[in-house]
């Protein structure tokens, strides 16, 4: 797989980090056993997500060590083939061990057969993998093809290439921006640039700092380097990029726990019902603010308006609380229904989704799919996607954002309407992954939007992991998982906004821009490769 004799840019004095610490393992770099090694530095990688780093932030900072692996390997690659093949392989590992929770879905929730299951993940751990093969291609490509000295190479253009393809794996094919590599630095003294530049800066900084150990500069300078990058991270982190407005909130939030496997039976429906009024009721004097999750109660608003809304409405209001449900919502003239959030008690409006999940809310080819598994043919997996363009949330006269389920999972979504509003809503259902790595990994993500947006976060979840998020990305309350609770605390309304908000993304566009202008010019004035 690599070639020791065709070092390439690699091979230039003076050494690496990595080639001064760990000599002996680099000549073993062509032995058999590292034809596998992209695949188990993929596989190591999710071990710096939650649950992990959970546990110990300690999990984080592994994340440098594989992936300055797979880098010295894609940079001791001599074909754009093997690049492609090696990339391919770090995402399999990577998702195999990192979306395992799928199989989960599919098989547990889904009712589909082992073996529909297995295969129907294994197809699409393969596909993902191809945006990390494509990573590897591009990476040898640009090595083999064009001439620059090695620490821009290292330091500039593989960070740039590495975060290019997340990007694109955020909007390709409605997008799915899972185990970015900046997530786990929320555990870390780089949190401090979450507000500065994004989950995408991060992941820069994450594949920057795997890099440097690569590059062929003193190492000393490398040292120098890191340190000054984690020291600005913490004085960054001491800074207050938004300020309170008006006063602290009361929220409790339901947690129902009814079993995915009956909570869209008819049977059930009563029963779900008296379910969350009951854990309600004895909170109605003592908040703000009462959450139930996505579609708690799963039966279309319209059914339910005039007896069981109305009467929650007016509980609402004589307590001087509003309550913010998850529900779906037919709209009888288009014949649509929607997936949506609501307020009662207070200025009443409605939230339509406007990210769906494929294959859970809406099924493409589903003329196809839905004959071939269960998975297919789940309740409410028909939605619409609401208006890109709707009003704000106003809960207890704020104006909020609200996501459900993971579409906080896209940062460009969740920044567009932060100047605006004074704190953040998610209701979520992360039932159908039972006890995996989706639910940990989900609060990993809504605690990053926190972070990146200064804003408080309320986030309900029909089974966990409820919680309530400061504006630091940090959890305030909390509650366990597959299990009916309430979990209730306070959150401060907050306005200011952050550099990421303001500027959003354009900064790292522009630096793809430049790059690429850079790359035709070296080719126009004859620096390609012979």
């Amino acid at each position: 797989m690599a070639d020791s004799k065709n070092h390439g840019a690699v091979n230039n004095n003076p050494y690496s980090v990595l080639e001064y610490l760990l000599p002996g393992l680099l000549k073993k770099i062509d032995s058999p056993w590292s034809r596998l090694l992209p695949l188990i530095c993929g596989a190591l990688i999710p071990l710096s997500f939650a649950p992990f780093n959970t546990i110990h932030p300690v999990f984080s900072y592994l994340i440098f060590f594989p992936l300055a692996l797979f880098l010295w390997q894609l940079l001791n690659t001599r074909t754009t083939p093997q690049g492609f093949y090696k990339g391919w392989l770090f995402g399999i590992g990577l998702f195999a061990v990192g979306v395992s929770w799928l199989y989960v879905a599919i098989h547990d929730f889904g009712g589909a057969h082992w073996s529909l299951a297995a295969l129907f993940t294994g197809l699409f751990i393969a596909f993902l993998a191809l945006f990390y093969a494509l990573t590897g291609y591009l990476i040898v490509k640009l090595k083999n093809t064009l001439r620059m000295p090695q620490p821009l190479l290292v330091l500039f253009y593989i960070p740039l290439i590495w975060v290019f393809m997340e990007w694109v794996r955020t909007w390709f094919f409605t997008g799915f921006p899972w185990l970015l590599n900046g997530y786990p630095m929320i555990q870390t003294l780089l949190a401090g640039y979450a507000p500065l530049v994004g989950i995408y800066g991060l992941s820069f900084l994450v594949v920057f700092l795997s890099a440097l150990s690569l590059a062929r500069i003193r190492p000393l300078v490398s040292i120098i380097i890191a340190v000054i990058i984690f020291t600005g991270g913490a004085w960054l982190a001491t800074m207050q990029w938004s300020h309170p407005q008006g006063q602290v909130l009361k929220v409790a939030m339901v947690q129902g726990n009814v079993n995915q496997a009956v909570k869209w039976s008819r049977a059930q429906l009563e029963k779900t019902k008296a379910h969350y009024i009951s854990l309600s009721k004895p909170l109605w004097t003592k908040h703000d603010i009462i959450v139930w999750p996505e579609n708690a109660i799963p039966s279309f608003y319209h059914n339910q308006e005039h007896d069981f809304y109305y009467q929650l409405s007016r509980q609402a209001k004589k307590t001087d609380s509003e309550l913010v449900a998850g529900l779906p919502v037919y709209n009888a003239r288009t014949q649509q229904y929607y997936n949506a959030v609501t307020n009662l008690g207070g200025k009443q409006g409605f939230y339509y989704k406007t990210h769906l999940v494929p294959f859970g809310e809406y099924v493409p080819l589903a003329s196809v799919l839905r004959g071939l598994m269960h998975f297919f043919n789940m309740p409410m997996s028909g939605f619409s996607a609401g208006s890109q363009q709707q009003p704000l949330l106003t809960i207890k006269g704020y104006p909020v954002v609200a996501t459900i389920c993971y579409e906080d999972v896209f940062s460009s979504a969740v920044i567009k309407n932060i100047p605006q509003a004074y704190f953040m809503i998610n209701l979520s259902n992360n039932g159908w992954y039972g006890d995996s790595f989706a639910p940990p990994q989900h609060l990993e993500m809504a605690r990053m939007r926190a972070l990146e947006t200064s804003r408080d976060l309320i986030r309900s979840t029909t089974s966990g992991i409820t919680a309530l998020v400061d504006n630091r990305g940090q959890l305030k309350a909390s509650g366990p998982q597959f299990k009916s609770t309430v979990v209730s605390g306070e959150i401060q309304p907050r306005q200011g906004i952050t550099p990421y908000v303001y500027y959003g993304n354009y900064p790292l566009y522009a630096l793809f821009i430049l790059a690429g202008l850079y790359l035709l010019w070296l080719k126009k004035k004859g620096q390609a490769k012979a």
